[in-house]
């Protein structure tokens, strides 16, 4: 019997895919920004079945991505990737790029149905696992603060503390699981130690590109808009990007109260595992209090890649701050290899991360932000 490739589960990606005795092309669909011809190809998520075993290769053909109008090679030299035979363990595999473009890898068949991912999958099953594991502690509130473009709630979780507060956003992008995993890190040290949160408020948007994570998409959100452009003085939100526009109010909301937060973080996925800080040499304190965010992160994190500076032409991190005042960065998580750790990162080790991240906090909030 053939191998077969299944998708009728969430998060599965939208893809063609042709098969023979001994391997499996899988050919995912780009995801497409309206009215600007960029586009992005970099989830897959699918279940496949084969007799226990069998040893596949596995091919995706040359893609290319295009930003801005460049069009990119879509594909680093050797991408990660994970499989599993439960959908709770998972094990890494390297597919690697060939000359034309092209990417291969080989697996053998731990059982007769495996999921194959680009990165370890966190869907809104999980995401209300989380709400059911915290939701009883009095230090936690959960609200919707507003609507995706097909209709689902949009959760922010507070995690009530100091007078201080933080934000973290995860999502913008649907494929960017890692972040997802960062959080739920997050909140378990936070409230596991005292020190945390006696330290800061932590707000969290968990999922903000939410409908396309059930749909399995890669960048954009249901209008094809990208949640983490479009941000400054003069957003149109309302005209497409419902997700943007409730975060926007959420934020409008703290200013009226007096209760911005002193520092935004936005978590992304990439292959380079950068913190984008936006323009520096304009703001002696802002550089400074980046400089010792970068130092820190060092100190208790798996963080080693370093600090992008530059124009950030309307993301979350540039365009929070130009509106707001409120120091905003955008954190790339390196999906491919963690240097700190020497392996391909998978789910329990950005929970790890992420708890890492949150025992950092208090003293960020006293170098930094006292």
């Amino acid at each position: 019997m053939l191998p077969y490739i299944m998708t009728a589960f969430e998060n599965a990606s939208p893809l063609e895919w042709d098969s023979d005795e001994t391997s499996v092309t899988l050919k995912p669909l780009y995801d497409h920004e309206r009215g600007t011809g960029n586009r992005q190809l970099t989830h897959w998520h699918v279940k496949l079945c084969a007799k226990t075993g069998t040893v596949l290769t596995l091919f995706i053909p040359p893609a290319e991505n295009i930003y801005g109008g460049k069009r990119v090679n879509a594909f680093v030299p050797r991408i990660a990737s994970v499989y599993s035979a439960d959908g709770k363990t998972w094990t890494p595999f390297i597919f690697e790029r060939d000359t034309d473009g092209s990417l291969a890898a080989r697996i053998t068949m731990p059982a007769d149905e495996v999921f194959i991912a680009r990165a370890v999958p966190y869907t809104t099953a999980h995401l209300s696992s989380l709400v059911s594991r915290i939701q009883s502690d009095k230090r936690v509130s959960i609200q919707s603060i507003g609507q995706s473009v097909e209709g689902r709630d949009i959760p922010m979780i507070t995690l009530r503390g100091g007078t201080k507060s933080i934000l973290v956003r995860g999502r913008a992008h649907p494929w960017e699981s890692g972040g997802s995993h960062f959080i739920d890190g997050i909140i378990e040290e936070a409230l596991r130690s005292p020190d945390v949160l006696a330290s800061a408020t932590v707000h969290i948007l968990p999922m903000a590109g939410i409908d396309g994570v059930v749909r399995g998409t890669t960048r954009f959100n249901g209008n094809g808009l990208d949640l983490n452009r479009g941000f400054g003085k003069e957003h149109r939100f309302a005209d497409g990007a419902p997700e943007n526009l409730a975060l926007m109010r959420w934020i409008e909301e703290r200013a009226r109260a007096n209760e911005l937060p002193v520092f935004a973080m936005d978590l992304h996925d990439d292959d380079y595992g950068n913190i984008h800080v936006g323009e520096t040499g304009k703001d002696a304190a802002f550089d400074a209090r980046m400089k010792t965010l970068d130092a820190l992160m060092r100190k208790y994190t798996y963080y080693t890649e370093g600090l992008a500076t530059g124009i950030s032409n309307g993301t979350f991190g540039a365009g929070l701050k130009a509106m707001f005042g409120f120091d905003a960065v955008i954190y790339e998580l390196n999906t491919n290899w963690l240097p700190a750790v020497n392996a391909v990162p998978l789910d329990t080790t950005w929970r790890e991360f992420g708890a890492r991240f949150a025992a950092m906090l208090p003293e960020l909030m006293r170098e930094a932000y006292r």
